[in-house]
């Protein structure tokens, strides 16, 4: 049996096992970091499907056991020596942990929360048909204080120094705020102060591999407060980033991840205050491709004039964006390898004769190809003007712009001002709609 480990400290401890259905197959223990997974040990399995691999005292923390081509479980690594017994990779159920107080008590407390959680959404079902009956309902009431009060009592009887306290905790957090932003109103507030106030340097939080769930989560939590939800985006994002001022790579990342996510569910002002934070920031040096990113939204932000376009391999008469005199110029950058390009080109093929007809606009479509004949072929029926300079992401427009991703898209007025950083076609239709006739 083959063993390798990313590092042998002097103090170390052993993780066995046998999956009996697994015969000559790499195994690999990997531990959550700011990044990325990393390998912590690896073996192979024998031909009865036994194996035995030795991790570092150093790592507490959750961990992910891969099974090559096959299946991966969450363990909790604290310094135990335990082992596994699992028949049937297909039935979780069958998965069975020996000498690690520490996984037992996570299966134990995730079987509780999946029960505790079940009543407690039946109660608060029954809870509204059961106000004009005292009684009735002071029964309901008391059963779902019980059933709130099971799991915290399951934590306080592990020990201080469980790591599975903490990790079950973690959990229950993340599964709880989209609940309660969809039922259970009453909770948010104290959701809110709980993120606000946590500490995310915490090697126990890093070593969850739960950081992005916790962020998304809680940004669908925020969502729920509706018109108000941007003071507490900004309140929200400058206690995390504040949090992790001491900690420059890690805070880029989790503020890049901030980003993005707010990008994707439209939270645009979320995602400029991001942006401006680390930009504002004396204490973190930001790298170069994350300073590129966030400045999209200091210098490409709505009101601002955008950089001209001098057109490349286009058949256009016009030879730059200034040349263009209709009241709005779309400006679409994408590409023939651009899945989500496919998708949108079509939809805004359905909106151009009308928009042609009805309001006074043209598309510039800035390729990001590398290669003429793929340009050629991808622009060959477009009915706006294409152009490519084929430097793909170092093209003057694409870096002029700030682009990191394809599709990205600008709405400009006749004068080059951004009037929108539309995410879809359907929202520049519905923009036009409101304001076309306007301009």
């Amino acid at each position: 049996m083959l063993i390798s480990c990313a590092s042998l400290a002097q103090n170390t401890f052993t993780v066995s096992g046998s999956f009996p259905t697994v015969f000559m197959k790499e195994v690999v223990l990997k531990s959550f970091t700011t990044t990325e997974n990393q390998v912590l040990c690896k073996t192979t399995t024998n031909s009865k499907g036994d194996f035995s691999m030795s991790y570092s005292s150093k790592y507490i923390g959750a961990a992910l056991l891969e099974i090559k081509d096959s299946k991966s479980v969450i363990v909790i690594l604290n310094q135990e020596n335990f082992s596994m017994q699992w028949n049937n990779l297909s039935d979780l159920g069958t998965l069975i942990f020996n000498n690690s107080p520490e996984n037992d008590a996570f299966t134990k407390g995730l079987l509780l929360y999946q029960t505790t959680e079940q009543k407690r959404a039946g109660l608060y079902y029954l809870l509204p048909y059961y106000k004009n009956e005292p009684d009735k309902l002071s029964f309901l009431q008391k059963e779902l204080a019980e059933q709130n009060a099971v799991l915290q009592r399951y934590f306080d009887s592990l020990p201080l120094n469980s790591y599975s306290k903490y990790y079950l905790n973690l959990r229950r957090l993340i599964a709880d705020m989209p609940l309660s932003a969809s039922r259970y109103s009453e909770r948010i507030e104290a959701h809110e102060q709980e993120i606000n106030t946590m500490d995310f340097s915490n090697e126990k939080l890093i070593h969850s591999g739960l950081i992005q769930e916790l962020l998304e989560n809680y940004i669908v939590l925020l969502e729920s407060y509706g018109n108000q939800s941007s003071v507490h985006y900004n309140k929200s994002i400058k206690a995390i980033l504040k949090n992790l001022e001491n900690q420059s790579a890690f805070k880029q990342d989790v503020a890049e991840f901030l980003f993005k996510t707010f990008e994707k569910r439209s939270l645009f002002e979320a995602a400029e205050q991001v942006a401006l934070t680390m930009l504002d920031d004396n204490t973190c040096q930001i790298d170069d491709k994350r300073k590129a990113l966030f400045e999209q939204y200091r210098k490409m932000a709505k009101g601002n004039t955008a950089p001209n376009i001098v057109f490349s391999n286009s058949k256009s008469k016009a030879k730059s964006l200034t040349e263009i005199n209709t009241a709005t110029k779309l400006i679409v950058f994408g590409a023939s390898w651009c899945h989500k390009c496919a998708e949108d080109i079509p939809k805004l093929y359905s909106f151009y004769n009308k928009w042609k007809k009805h309001f006074s606009i043209e598309v510039v479509f800035v390729s990001l190809d590398t290669e003429k004949l793929k340009f050629d072929d991808f622009s060959k029926d477009f009915t706006w003007i294409s152009t490519c300079d084929f430097n793909s992401w170092e093209g003057k427009a694409a870096r002029d712009y700030y682009v990191f991703g394809t599709p990205s898209l600008f709405l400009l007025d006749q004068n080059n001002k951004i009037l929108l950083k539309p995410i879809s076609p359907e929202q520049i239709e519905a923009w036009m709609q409101l304001y076309g006739k306007q301009l």
